[in-house]
């Protein structure tokens, strides 16, 4: 048995799912996150760099660009008629710092089709006219991704190098704007590796090693940059990576982390971390996913099931929305409203659920059950247009349960469960199955017990600065958190500055991924 069999439930394979989804969630192709951690390991084998700074790369790789889901508003502010996803590209490549430089980056490189002049117009606009928001967006890609890591267990070293992913050699970056040593050199090196992995898809060796080139000692560390520039002289270098940063060929040399644990609480653990991703895209969709894993799990007690088939069950719940990360959220947004072809790309969301989960081993036998949630008994559902036994009973139960929780949670207000069943039942029999809604029903007549949705872990938060974080994680400001707690405007302020520097933030997206991660909203 292969080292990749043998580890084939461990972290880094059930991260890659994370990592295959942020890279559909960023409009960019699936392996870039891959490519970065093969690159990162070269440039610290090259660097002889220590455990640590392996792991910090490694990992920092493969969760990078997890903040794309909560992000995605601040982002879709300025592309408001885009109907595909924002191009990491699009972020990544261009150099605020010099105009010049960027639209000549942005020309040579990024897809010269009949939007191009909008969509530099709009990237201009989002780099330099609007500097607090370019900001806080930087900041909040950053420190999300650092609260995630941290939610899995990743030593300070590994949350730091994502932390401060986005900042310069030079000290002009947007993020923190810290210089050359003030900043952990992984996180110079995870700067480094996703610009270089994202010009080679663009435009070959010679861009790659162009851009090191020309940005050493500004944008790029020195010796990063002198290191990558020595393995690419190599005649088989390019062909070698792409042979390494295929899945197998990196797990096989993939460093040992303080975060791995049990195999079986592994899993879950990744797969509740893949159900905050999909689930912070919008504020209409905060804990769906693990409400769904809940009452799922309720219907399968009442159907029997044991202990390990509930708990595959679970799993499958938390990681069906995966796909959702690949709409737009305009789309998104439009509920019920939808036109025909916004529907169509809706639809292909539990494809794409299916597409990342089959791609990682540890997490294939959860696909065909997360990709059935919208197959309908009549097969008039998608987006297999399965019909009766061909769709699984895990699928079936999540079909149910995922009706009910949007049902119950429309729009973010709680409604009556009987409400919500008496809507569903003229639906019972061509678009629910009827065992499993019966099921549902005899789970809320006995009043089974719900467990939290999330401990509350809180990192010391008194009562009240749980109470001011919520309110903000709902969408308030700070008038009207002072007059809904009746306290003045400073004493929102001063608790708003001790709930950033206990939960180790320092802008409002972050904070509010914070609160729902911890259940606080």
């Amino acid at each position: 048995m292969s080292s990749y069999e043998q580890g084939n439930n461990d972290l880094a394979a059930l991260l890659c799912a994370l990592s295959f989804a942020t890279g559909l969630g960023f409009g960019g192709h699936m392996e870039h996150g891959l490519g970065c951690a093969c690159l990162g390991m070269q440039i610290a084998d090259a660097l002889t760099l220590g455990d640590e700074e392996h792991e910090a790369i490694f990992y920092g790789a493969l969760l990078k660009d997890v903040a794309c889901t909560a992000c995605s508003a601040g982002i879709a502010a300025f592309f408001p008629d885009d109907e595909q996803q924002v191009s990491l590209a699009d972020v990544i490549l261009v150099d605020p710092s010099k105009l010049g430089d960027m639209f000549g980056w942005l020309s040579k490189y990024l897809r010269l089709d009949a939007q191009f002049p909008s969509r530099v117009t709009k990237l201009m606009s989002f780099f330099v006219k609007c500097g607090p928001i370019v900001r806080e967006t930087m900041r909040s890609h950053c420190e999300v991704a650092e609260l995630f890591a941290r939610q899995l267990g990743f030593p300070e070293h590994v949350q730091r190098t994502l932390r401060f992913q986005w900042e310069r050699w030079d000290g002009r970056g947007m993020a923190y704007g810290l210089k050359g040593p003030d900043v952990p050199a992984t996180a110079h090196i995870l700067h480094l590796i996703q610009v270089l992995e994202l010009m080679y898809r663009f435009g070959g060796p010679s861009a790659a090693c162009t851009i090191a080139q020309e940005k050493r000692g500004t944008r790029f560390e020195p010796r990063a940059v002198d290191a990558f520039l020595t393995l690419a002289q190599r005649p088989d270098f390019w062909s070698d990576f792409e042979a390494q940063s295929k899945q197998e060929a990196l797990l096989a040399r993939r460093p040992a982390t303080v975060a791995d644990c049990a195999q079986e609480e592994q899993r879950e653990r990744v797969c509740e971390a893949l159900a905050d991703f999909a689930d912070l895209k919008t504020r209409e969709t905060w804990h769906h996913s693990r409400t769904v894993a809940q009452v799922a799990v309720e219907i399968g007690t009442c159907l029997g099931l044991d202990r390990s088939d509930l708990n595959q069950l679970r799993c499958a719940a938390l990681v069906h929305d995966v796909g959702k990360v690949t709409v737009p959220l305009s789309i998104l947004e439009k509920g019920e409203k939808r036109s025909s072809s916004e529907w169509e790309t809706y639809r292909l969301h539990p494809y794409y659920t299916q597409r990342v989960l089959e791609r990682v081993e540890a997490l294939r036998d959860l696909a065909p059950a997360a990709a059935a949630h919208h197959e309908w008994m009549n097969g008039q559902g998608y987006h297999r247009q399965l019909s009766g036994e061909q769709i699984p009973l895990h699928g079936r139960i999540l079909a149910v349960a995922n009706t009910y929780a949007r049902l119950v949670h429309q729009q973010g207000e709680q409604k009556d469960p009987a409400a919500a069943l008496h809507e569903m039942r003229p639906f019972v029999g061509s678009q629910f199955d009827k065992h499993c809604y019966d099921a549902l029903v005899a789970s809320l007549a006995g009043n089974l017990r719900r467990s939290p949705i999330r401990s509350r872990k809180t990192s010391n938060l008194t009562e009240r600065e749980i109470e001011v974080l919520s309110l903000l994680a709902q969408g308030q400001n700070t008038p009207s958190i002072a007059r809904a707690l009746n306290i003045s405007k400073k004493t929102v302020e001063h608790h708003l500055t001790h709930i950033y520097a206990k939960i180790d933030v320092t802008c409002r997206t972050a904070a509010v991924v914070y609160a729902v991660q911890h259940g606080i909203v």
